[in-house]
């Protein structure tokens, strides 16, 4: 008994020590923020753990309390101004690194997403960047188009037999059809499917949910991978879908290794980098199969979500969808017509669309922290230690109202206005991030929302069926946007297939 009362309060004393230390001596104790936070990483844990990926709007609260810079752990820096996210997100001319806790939960080991340093990055992102440059992603709009017209036969039977129809599922599903094929050369085949394999998302989804539990707890990943299949799918099928999915993609990366073909006509990205032009001391096959999965985690969900939100802003606004209808016919003079990337883009009106569906979509909801590790950076009148964690959220900058007023209205022309004044809001767009590590799959991103879109409003009229804006509100912050409950609806009913 007597050592048990030693040991407790021995641990009091140290905890103490610590508080003290973290409040008073600490190199960032000067900067602003609730004691709380200082003191521990719970402060974070009970907001995004145990309410559920509220976190970021505790940050917004503290933002108007403590103003712009803000002590958000006690090891991390937040800030909210939209002038200072290149100081943070900066050029490979200014040494930038990823934090290694942040990047642990995702269980993406030495892929290019998760490497920590500038050099490790840009080894790895070499051999994967050139399969998305805009030139290699023209290539395929063909495998786009494939599969958006599978997705005009779902919606074009959904008008003859008055079925609704779940857009989310539908785009999730093409969005992951056109990546397993691109980068691992198989259809995922969820288009094949009447209800689109509404379990698409359910692995990519159990990576998002459970990404805040992760973040404390990265053993969790050890754990899961250790389970028999079987046994995940007793205890939980997310996780299960999660973990079986990788393996399949191990799977089909071990056989390239063996210089087994995918028998897919064009060789796809991970054929490729299995290949001989692929460095020996990277060609391991946890290794490459964790830079795949990468790829099919961005090109799936968040790309998904973007057109999502654009339907349902476009069936919600008839005007909108009127005005960029009759534009589109420039280019689509009847509804069959296939035009590139290249020509939709030249198109002023659907270029709006796209830049605004972005903004309101976010991309990434959570903050991705860099560190300066030879560099201390300062923010007016306080300095940040170099090797400090440092943050800023994407959704502050996208609904900064001096830079877009009136942020959470779906307004297009806010981008032609600025053009028109000279104004270059594109800056702000970050979306996919900005700097070095700059999302390597934006260009895919970018021809999808362009193709998918002018074939949705040129082919089709809709109404939302059972949808209203709290289904597709960014409410909890889990990687992704996400309502407060699901991961974000949208259903239809087709009313009319435009045939002139």
């Amino acid at each position: 008994m007597a050592g048990l009362l030693t040991l407790g309060i021995g641990l009091v004393i140290y905890i103490a020590i610590k508080s003290i230390y973290r409040l008073y001596f600490h190199p960032l104790s000067k900067i602003p923020g609730p004691k709380l936070a200082a003191i521990t990483s719970g402060y974070e844990f009970y907001f995004n753990v145990i309410k559920g990926g509220m976190f970021i709007w505790e940050m917004e609260q503290l933002h108007e309390i403590y103003g712009p810079i803000i002590r958000i752990t006690p090891h991390e820096v937040h800030i909210k101004d939209s002038s200072y996210y290149d100081e943070i997100y900066a050029s490979s001319k200014r040494r930038r690194e990823k934090s290694a806790k942040l990047v642990a939960r995702f269980d993406l080991k030495d892929s290019g997403f998760s490497s920590i340093s500038p050099e490790d990055h840009r080894k790895r992102r070499s051999h994967v960047e050139k399969h998305f440059s805009k030139q290699a992603v023209s290539n395929i709009e063909y495998l786009i188009y494939e599969n958006i017209e599978k997705l005009d036969n779902h919606f074009k039977r959904a008008f003859e037999f008055h079925k609704v129809i779940s857009l989310d599922a539908g785009f999730a599903g093409l969005t992951s059809d056109v990546i397993h094929k691109y980068v691992y050369g198989f259809n995922s085949g969820n288009l094949d499917h009447d209800d689109f394999n509404t379990n698409v998302r359910d692995g990519i989804n159990a990576l998002f949910k459970f990404t805040h539990v992760l973040f404390f707890f990265p053993i969790l990943q050890t754990i899961m991978n250790a389970f028999p299949l079987w046994l995940l799918e007793k205890l939980n099928p997310f996780v299960y879908a999660l973990v079986s999915q990788k393996m399949d993609l191990l799977h089909r990366t071990e056989e390239f290794l063996q210089n087994k073909s995918s028998n897919s006509g064009t060789r796809s990205v991970m054929e490729v980098m299995c290949g001989p032009s692929m460095p020996e001391d990277m060609r391991g096959a946890v290794r490459l199969n964790n830079e795949g999965f990468a790829m099919i985690i961005g090109g799936t969900e968040t790309t998904a979500r973007s057109l999502v939100m654009a339907a349902f802003h476009l069936l919600e606004n008839e005007s909108i969808r009127t005005r960029l209808r009759e534009e589109l016919r420039a280019v689509m003079p009847t509804p069959e017509s296939q035009p590139t990337w290249r020509q939709l883009e030249q198109l002023p009106y659907l270029s709006a669309v796209v830049w605004e569906t972005l903004r309101v979509s976010t991309g990434i909801a959570n903050r991705s922290a860099r560190v300066a590790p030879d560099e201390a950076l300062v923010y007016k009148n306080h300095t940040i230690p170099a090797g400090t964690p440092i943050s800023e959220s994407n959704y502050f900058v996208l609904t900064d109202p001096e830079i877009f007023p009136d942020p959470h209205t779906f307004d297009p022309d806010r981008w032609l206005r600025a053009a028109a004044k000279g104004q270059h809001l594109d800056k702000y767009m970050v979306n996919f991030s900005k700097g070095s590590r700059i999302c390597v799959g934006m260009n895919l991103a970018y021809a999808e929302l362009f193709l998918v879109l002018a074939t949705f409003v040129r082919r089709f009229d809709m109404e939302l069926f059972e949808t209203s804006e709290k289904d597709i509100a960014f409410t909890r912050d889990f990687g992704t946007p996400h309502p407060d409950e699901g991961y974000g609806h949208v259903r239809v009913m087709v009313t009319k297939v435009i045939e002139e």
